[in-house]
């Protein structure tokens, strides 16, 4: 046997042995240090591509973005609040919406977030709200089924999951708390392909729900989403992105992304580029 083939099949093994999930990432730096990275090669059409993800070390669980020492962490001492242990998964979730008598009022919606919940009110307190901006996507000559997309994958192009085909982006430049404008980012010179999972330090991030002040997230406007993100899974939304800037909550022209609520309670967005430049999407 190969050396190659023996690299291989131990890679292998180490995947389905390990008790955490590995998650993609554009690079190797996105791991955690108790992680390791691991590399693929995949041959497209003309050209052989690389791809990285990251799984936790043997005694340790979780995403391989955060790992946690199973020893040290066998009750819910390293997890923060809104979290819970899980010796599989490491810190998890807690889902106060599934709890049997729902945090918010009656005339609100319980939508769970990493750590914590949010009570939504819908137009005209109805739910039939939720589905009115569901999307579809054709893929060919097929229409994909409800909450899945026409992605590239292994060198082609087919109907799958964007909660399972995503790249993760982690840019803490993008925190809303970040005041500081030493270097001015755009959104503008990315070239967006596919679907998004958005991370501030070892935590799942999303998109601000209402204005952010201009000359924040490291960018002079900073990108936001007009409507509360959705609280249905399986479903994909439409969402619209205004920007702060010469003191108003919208100045260039709208663009609208899309949005997916996944099983583990973290969303994924399919973003497109500003209408202008000096734009950034803030976390």
């Amino acid at each position: 046997m190969g050396v190659r083939c023996k690299i291989f099949l131990l890679i292998l093994l180490q995947i389905f042995t390990r008790t955490t999930s590995a998650t993609p990432v554009t690079s190797c730096d996105s791991c955690h240090h108790e992680a390791t990275c691991l590399e693929s090669r995949q041959r497209g059409d003309s050209l052989e591509s690389r791809t990285f993800s990251c799984a936790c070390r043997d005694g340790f669980v979780g995403d391989g973005l955060t790992c946690y020492d199973k020893k040290l962490c066998d009750n819910s001492s390293c997890c923060p609040r809104g979290y819970q242990w899980s010796p599989d998964f490491g810190c998890v979730d807690v889902d106060e919406c599934s709890q049997q008598s729902s945090p918010c009022p009656a005339h609100q919606i319980c939508s769970n977030r990493p750590g914590s919940y949010a009570c939504l009110l819908f137009p005209s307190n109805s739910r039939s709200g939720l589905y009115s901006q569901s999307v579809r996507f054709n893929c060919g000559n097929t229409i994909c089924p409800s909450g899945i997309d026409c992605i590239q994958t292994d060198g082609s192009t087919r109907c799958a999951d964007p909660c399972e085909h995503y790249t993760v982006f982690k840019d803490d430049w993008r925190s809303t708390n970040n005041t500081v404008l030493s270097v001015i980012h755009s959104d503008r010179d990315i070239d967006w392909q596919g679907w998004y999972r958005m991370f501030l330090g070892q935590r799942d991030a999303q998109i601000p729900e209402t204005c952010i002040a201009e000359n924040r997230c490291g960018t002079h406007g900073p990108m936001w989403i007009t409507e509360p993100h959705p609280v249905v899974l399986d479903e994909i939304f439409n969402r619209t992105v205004c920007n702060a800037g010469n003191g108003s909550c919208c100045t260039f022209r709208p663009h609208v992304i899309h949005v997916k609520l996944c099983h583990g309670n973290y969303y994924v967005y399919k973003l497109a580029k500003p209408t202008a430049e000096g734009l950034a999407y803030c976390t």
